[in-house]
């Protein structure tokens, strides 16, 4: 009786946890409780939504409800070891749950002045894709400071937590269109506003999504595409008030690119630091950092020679299939970073939520032809990266299975 409680205990905790860090596929995190249930010698029922999750164990059923979100790193790469240790059957179901208890608690692994560091270099790392010049790298330090300052010191926080995407869009645009408006500025307001809102945008929770309709799980596949496109539209309407607070034009919000000066040097070491702001924002054990930042370079660069050869959206298709195989078969090895340690950081890389943002945005700045493109290319990305994920997915093996274990699940600007 008590090695049954300890089994229901250790299920029930698993699936929760899982619940929180879904956002990576629903039938994933269903195959993960299924197999554990499946060492203990039980068989369960267990069906995951959006952020909502039903386990029926031994003839109980328990519901659970929680927001889905982006893991600690650090977490994740534990929790691959326990995984692997509960299908070797080398813990009991009391041992496992307590394990599992052990990483649920885990704090932080870098302390709060990192993690604003962390956004910071994240922010730069990411501008300087968007434009390789000094003139993005000082912006988005500055924007990328602030955006950091209000998500450590609204973390765990709720109610800033649930506005500070809406306080940091109107923050971080207020601050671009006053050096604008004093003639500080080349280009267009947008490139510069973008970088340090990509944390909020939600371009993990878009493209699960489209796996989730992709693979007919059409409930969790609607709310997280209604969920995306509403986080879309607050940062979009953050900015909308930023103009309005400044009193100056909509139109100011446009977007305009300006050649590059850092050379392709500077791309590359761009990549880098956003690896270490990766890192430091989402807690990432250093011991994982070599093969992430790895994976992230890998990944531009085959990105980048396949849109140059066949444009886009093939580019990034092609892109999410290297990304994902090798993240698939490097994180079945023991040893190794589970898989979406791996690509979390590469996943960015081809993230289409930005440019719907960028879309949004010149809408709002009078430009509704520039907009619909930039939602039209966000749509055309999403599928690829989608498409890209299954097929790789398909052809390394069947997603969700921990047959040698993998860690629990498959995120997201």
């Amino acid at each position: 009786m008590i090695e049954v409680r300890a089994v229901e205990d250790l299920l029930g905790s698993l699936t929760e946890w899982l619940l929180r860090s879904s956002f990576e596929g629903t039938d994933r995190c269903e195959a993960i409780v299924r197999d554990v249930a499946a060492c203990y010698g039980r068989t369960v029922e267990v069906t995951f939504f959006a952020d909502s999750a039903l386990l029926s164990v031994d003839g109980r059923t328990l519901s659970y409800s929680r927001e889905p979100g982006v893991p600690p790193l650090h977490q994740v790469s534990r929790m691959k070891t326990l995984l692997a240790e509960v299908h070797g059957h080398g813990l009991t179901a009391g041992e496992a749950a307590g394990r599992l208890a052990e990483i649920r608690a885990l704090p932080p692994r870098w302390s709060r002045p990192w993690q604003v560091l962390g956004l910071m270099a994240f922010t730069v790392g990411f501008g300087i894709s968007v434009q390789a010049t000094w003139q993005q790298v000082g912006v988005s330090a500055l924007t990328g400071l602030l955006v950091g300052v209000l998500v450590v010191a609204g973390a765990g926080h709720r109610r800033l937590v649930l506005v500070s995407p809406f306080l940091a869009s109107l923050l971080v645009s207020a601050v671009v269109l006053i050096l604008h408006e004093r003639g500080l500025l080349d280009g267009g307001p947008i490139q510069l506003i973008i970088p340090a809102l990509f944390f909020f945008i939600p371009g993990d929770a878009i493209t699960a999504a489209a796996l989730e309709l992709a693979n007919n799980r059409m409930t969790a596949g609607a709310a997280r595409l209604v969920y995306s496109s509403v986080v879309l539209l607050v940062l979009a309407f953050g900015a909308l008030v930023a103009t309005v607070v400044l009193q100056v034009p909509q139109s100011a919000l446009f977007d305009v690119p300006v050649p590059g000066n850092l050379g392709p040097l500077g791309v590359w070491a761009g990549w880098v630091l956003f690896a270490v702001g990766v890192m430091l924002t989402f807690s990432m054990a250093p011991r994982d950092f070599g093969w992430a930042l790895g994976l992230i370079l890998l990944t531009a660069a085959v990105t980048e020679v396949a849109t140059r050869a066949f444009d886009d959206p093939f580019g990034t298709f092609t892109g999410a299939v290297v990304m994902m195989t090798v993240a698939l078969l490097l994180g079945r090895r023991p040893g190794l970073p589970p898989s979406y340690v791996l690509y979390l950081g590469a996943f960015y890389v081809l993230t289409p939520g930005s440019h719907g943002l960028r879309g949004l945005e010149s809408w709002i700045g009078g430009h509704p032809i520039q907009g619909v493109a930039g939602v039209a290319d966000m749509v055309g990305l999403l599928v690829a990266i989608a498409v890209g994920m299954l097929v790789a997915a398909a052809a390394v093996g069947p997603a969700g299975r921990v047959h040698p274990p993998e860690h629990p699940i498959t995120r997201p600007g």
